[in-house]
């Protein structure tokens, strides 16, 4: 992997660095092999969407415990879910829940979590739906003050949870208070992490969020280029620079991380030194291309579906 250059890096100083608008730059392929084994799908073959179901902006993507598609959707219905084969089995959530929905992760009990960054909450569903828990004051931005009794979160952007149950969120969405806070799985507020800036342990956007078996925390720091890992009290491990902006990135059990690169539209396959080992896709309207590859993840047979908010569509790519 290359170092950002200075003339990239000026570009993105001046350019409005978290926003969801297409960056004032050139975008930027990561130096990679094309990944051979996996080929794109179109979206109308690899989803039976019923006839009376309009596509929408995709926010994000989980498998759940049948080994399904969940889609979180910003339009109407909320959630839809796919089998493998692509057909649909269901819709659910209520209308309304979300204002503008962001970040999807499916735990180890099938619950649903789930963020809004327009809402400043992240939610706790079970598999239907059903709200269990809201952390974050719906509808109020700023940051969380225990002292204070202030309980705020600030566009918050993904959420994890970690081998014992404590959950992680990454927040910061235009890039106002980027940070990551821990909460017990009661949702009572532990710690906080991170500032605004281009240091080790800062963030401009803290955009997606994943945790290893040893509960070593991965954050997307996307407009620096970059995926920080921190321990579970938040101090700094490493940090792993790209040459492109890191979007969404995901865990498989095969070993292997797996990011998109947002506006740079890719999808790459990184080793556990930070490697990337191979990159698919480009930025445009067709098969295998993006307008942004926002969200990931991968089914039990390697198969990837990564959600385009801009297209309004799940891309996947078939493991050969």
């Amino acid at each position: 992997m290359r170092l950002i250059t200075l003339s990239c890096l000026l570009l993105l100083l001046i350019s409005p660095l978290a926003s969801a608008q297409r960056p004032i730059r050139p975008l930027l392929p990561l130096r990679a092999y094309t990944l051979m084994d996996y080929q794109p799908v179109e979206f109308t073959e690899a989803f039976a969407l019923p006839a009376s179901m309009e596509t929408a902006s995709y926010a994000g993507v989980a498998m759940n415990a049948a080994d399904n598609l969940v889609i979180l959707s910003r339009g109407t219905p909320t959630f839809l879910e796919f089998d493998k084969r692509g057909q649909f089995v269901r819709s659910f959530g209520a209308d309304g829940l979300f204002t503008r929905s962001h970040g999807l992760h499916i735990d180890k009990d099938n619950n649903i979590w789930a963020t809004d960054v327009a809402d400043h909450v992240v939610m706790k569903l079970d598999a239907d739906g059903n709200v269990l828990m809201t952390i974050g004051t719906k509808g109020t931005a700023g940051e969380w003050d225990e002292a204070a009794g202030n309980h705020l979160l600030s566009e918050p952007n993904d959420v994890v949870l970690d081998s014992m149950g404590n959950i992680y969120i990454a927040q910061g969405h235009g890039g106002n208070l980027p940070r990551v806070l821990k909460f017990n799985p009661r949702g009572e507020f532990i710690t906080q992490w991170g500032s605004r800036g281009y240091d080790p342990g800062q963030f401009v956007a803290a955009h997606a969020i994943e945790i290893d078996g040893n509960d070593v925390l991965l954050v997307a720091d996307r407009e620096n280029m970059r995926i920080q890992r921190f321990d579970t009290s938040g101090n700094l491990l490493r940090e792993w620079k790209f040459d492109a902006v890191v979007c969404a990135l995901f865990l498989h059990r095969d070993g292997y991380m797996y990011i998109t690169t947002g506006f740079d539209g890719e999808l790459a396959k990184v080793d556990m030194d930070g490697n990337v080992l191979g990159a698919i896709g480009s930025p445009g309207t067709g098969n295998g291309q993006f307008g942004e590859a926002h969200a990931l993840t991968l089914d039990s047979e390697h198969n990837v579906y990564i959600g385009d908010v801009i297209l309004r569509r799940i891309q996947k790519f078939e493991k050969q």
